[in-house]
């Protein structure tokens, strides 16, 4: 099999991965936890273990698979990039391999650890609880999620002039430097205010920015079903675009 189309079904993969954990990590999964178990708004260490449900891991769970995605999406983009491009996606690159780390580290806490101080819970683990549980807007954990994510908006920056061939790449590349944006400057919100994030202002920006993620990920997985479907067809995708061509509706537009 040609080697480009089966990167780029690879590709598809990551992309419809990614779509699922962004759904079943955020609106769906916190959805199940606040119709089931939900935990109260934090009080101390000893009322988050009095309310802890092992279901409210779930949406921690389906991060790996979230995480997952993203892997697959920047590796992608690396491997399609033109000559060119490299450099940048490579820098694309490093910056995931930096997020990836830093957010598996809050999940395995969410769904491994904490999980087991609250089987065994003793007074002396309120301090650890306060440090790592998500449900406490002062943790540690918060400003790791959010510098976390701002490392990934980099990357997207980064790898964003990739998608240029056709309209739907450029609406790819231009959600690719607005979760850019829009996740850098959420770092840095947190960097003055780390409570911010479950104050009315920080769920908002939260339910923002699932949606604009969910529609990255949309377009990630559109624009490589539209370059599969030219690399199955044996078009040169790396090739300058004919007007005659783009006319007749035989390039990728």
């Amino acid at each position: 099999m040609n080697t480009q189309i089966k990167t780029l079904q690879i590709g598809v993969t990551g992309a419809i991965a990614n779509i699922a954990g962004i759904l079943l990590s955020g609106p769906l999964g916190v959805a199940l936890v606040a119709l089931t178990f939900p935990n109260p708004a934090w009080q101390s260490p000893k009322v988050w273990v009095e309310n802890y449900h092992p279901i409210q891991t779930l949406p921690f769970f389906f991060g790996f698979l979230l995480l997952t995605g993203y892997i697959i999406l920047m590796v992608v983009t690396h491997q399609i990039a033109e000559e060119n491009e490299k450099t940048y996606t490579l820098i694309a690159l490093i910056f995931t391999a930096a997020f990836v780390p830093l957010i598996f580290f809050n999940y395995m806490n969410q769904t491994t650890f904490l999980p087991a101080l609250a089987r065994n819970y003793r007074p002396e683990y309120d301090v650890i609880i306060s440090t790592f549980s998500l449900s406490n807007p002062g943790a540690m954990c918060w400003a790791i999620e959010m510098w976390g994510y701002a490392l990934l908006g980099a990357a997207t920056c980064f790898a964003a002039p990739v998608f240029k061939q056709n309209t739907t790449e450029k609406v790819t590349a231009a959600l690719m430097v607005a979760n850019g944006i829009f996740s850098i400057l959420g770092g840095f919100i947190t960097a003055f205010d780390l409570s911010w994030v479950l104050t009315p202002p920080g769920i908002i920006s939260f339910i923002v920015w699932n949606a604009l993620v969910l529609a990255m990920a949309i377009f990630f997985l559109l624009s490589f079903q539209k370059r599969l479907k030219f690399a199955v067809s044996g078009f040169d995708l790396h090739a300058r675009p004919n007007p005659a061509l783009v006319d007749k509706a035989e390039y990728p537009v």
